[in-house]
């Protein structure tokens, strides 16, 4: 007898999920089911005993993704899902690994993160500070400038 979760999975779907041996690479168009596939696999690991929740790397593109993906593991396992660290986005999972290494890096663990427009406001700052022409030298050119010196490194 199959657990209720694999039902309703195509064939294709449910040799993702089945599959526990080595990665899967999962291609598909919008709306065809991958995180369907994505979640029931973690499901299926998790309810197999094949790993606990801290042992699962699941990267999404948005934090409502992330929320999605643990809300509908813990369905289908019939539990709260707690203990998924390595559950989230590229961001914040990056930002756990570099709190968590920061010293290798010279960096402190309470360091902040700036979003753009924390950036633009910190420069616009800097530019009043030492009297420099905004019209001359706009603080979103100069964001962008740094940004592009800091991706050629």
């Amino acid at each position: 007898m199959s657990a209720p979760y694999l039902d309703g999975l195509n064939a294709e779907q449910r040799l993702a999920v089945e599959t526990l041996d080595g990665p899967v690479l999962v291609l598909a168009g919008a709306g065809t089911g991958k995180t369907r596939v994505l979640t029931t696999r973690i499901a299926h690991i998790l309810s197999l005993g094949r790993a606990r929740p801290s042992e699962i790397l699941s990267v999404t593109f948005t934090n409502k993704a992330a929320r999605e993906m643990k809300t509908r593991v813990g369905t289908m396992v019939g539990q709260i899902v707690e203990g998924m660290p390595w559950l989230g986005t590229f961001h914040s999972i990056g930002a756990k690994i570099l709190r968590r290494h920061a010293e290798m890096v010279n960096l402190k663990p309470d360091f902040t993160i700036l979003d753009v427009d924390d950036q633009v406001r910190l420069i616009k700052q800097l530019i009043e500070a030492d009297n420099i022409d905004e019209k001359r030298w706009p603080a979103r050119v100069l964001a962008q400038m740094i940004d592009g010196w800091k991706n050629r490194g």
